[in-house]
C-alpha cells in the first residue's frame, strides 16, 4: 500500500555549501520517449531516486524544474541544481556501485551529448557558452530561504554573440549589486537559452531583485519560485512518486 513521505519533527539544521559544490544540470528528453512517458519517468523514478540515493553520498539540496512541453526548440526539458557537501563528495560517487548505477539511469530518460552537467566557476571578465557560473562566493543552504528560476530562449532576431553579450553585462551588473538578502546566484548561457537561479533570504527581499528584467534579453519560457516538496526517503517503501510535474519547480525535501 502506498504511504505518504514521512516528515521529521525536528527543526532542520542548515547545511550551507560552497557555490561551486553544485552540479548545474540541463537535460534534454530522450528522443525515444514521448513527452508523457518522459514526465512519468521523471516523477515516478528519476526525481525521487535522486534524493533517495544521493542523500547517502553528500547531497544537501536538490532543486529540479520541469519545463513546459511547449518550450521552444533548443531549450532543455528539465534543469536542476544538485548541491553536495563538496565537489569531492560528488566525485566520490563514481567509486560507489549505487553512484554508478544512478549515473547510468540518466541515459534512460535524457539524450546525450545534448544534456549537460557541470560545476560552476565564478564569473569574471569573459563568458563561455555552456559553462555554468556563480556570482557570489559565500556558502549558502539552498534548501532554506527563497529560490526562483528564470529560463529564456534566444530571440529569433538576435545573434548568439548579441545574446550572450547582453546577458554577460546583465550578470556582471548583478554581481556588483550583491546584498545580504541576495546571497546566491547561478546561471548558464547557451547558444539557444539562458537559465538563472537566485537565492534570497526571504520572498519579501526578492521583490527588490532584477530577475524580471531578463525578458528584455531573452524570450521568457518560465519564471517561478521553488515550492517545497517532500519525497519518500526509503528505498524500500511503497511510494508512487510525483505526478503533475510539468512546468513546476520543486525544492525536494529529504533527510540529510
Amino acid at each position: 500500500m502506498a504511504r505518504s513521505p514521512r516528515q521529521s519533527q525536528a527543526k532542520p539544521i542548515a547545511k550551507p555549501v560552497p557555490p561551486d559544490a553544485v552540479r548545474v544540470w540541463r537535460g534534454f528528453r530522450l528522443g525515444t520517449l514521448t513527452p508523457a512517458d518522459f514526465l512519468q519517468d521523471l516523477g515516478t523514478i528519476f526525481i525521487p531516486v535522486t534524493a533517495q540515493l544521493q542523500r547517502l553520498y553528500g547531497l544537501t539540496a536538490y532543486l529540479p524544474t520541469v519545463l513546459p512541453s511547449s518550450k521552444p526548440e533548443g531549450v532543455p526539458d528539465e534543469i536542476a541544481l544538485v548541491f553536495y557537501q563538496t565537489q569531492q563528495a560528488y566525485n566520490d560517487t563514481s567509486n560507489i556501485v549505487a553512484g554508478r548505477a544512478y549515473s547510468l539511469l540518466h541515459k534512460t530518460v535524457f539524450a546525450f551529448p545534448a544534456s549537460l552537467s557541470g560545476f560552476p566557476v565564478v564569473l569574471g571578465s569573459a563568458l563561455a557558452l555552456d559553462q555554468p557560473y556563480y556570482l557570489f562566493a559565500g556558502e549558502v543552504d539552498w534548501r532554506g530561504g527563497f529560490t526562483q528560476v528564470f529560463v529564456g530562449g534566444r530571440p529569433a532576431n538576435t545573434t548568439v554573440q548579441q545574446f550572450s553579450g547582453k546577458l554577460q553585462r546583465f550578470f556582471q551588473r548583478e554581481q556588483k549589486l550583491q546584498t545580504r538578502s541576495l546571497d546566491g546566484a547561478i546561471f548558464c548561457v547557451s547558444a539557444n537559452y539562458v537559465v538563472y537561479w537566485e537565492h534570497w533570504t526571504s520572498e519579501a527581499a526578492s521583490l527588490h531583485g532584477h530577475i524580471s528584467e531578463l525578458p528584455k534579453y531573452s524570450t521568457r519560457v518560465l519564471l517561478q519560485p521553488y515550492a517545497a516538496q517532500l519525497v519518500e526517503s526509503s528505498l524500500t517503501a511503497h511510494y508512487p512518486g510525483l505526478s503533475g510535474i510539468e512546468s513546476k519547480s520543486f525544492n525536494i525535501i529529504f533527510p540529510r
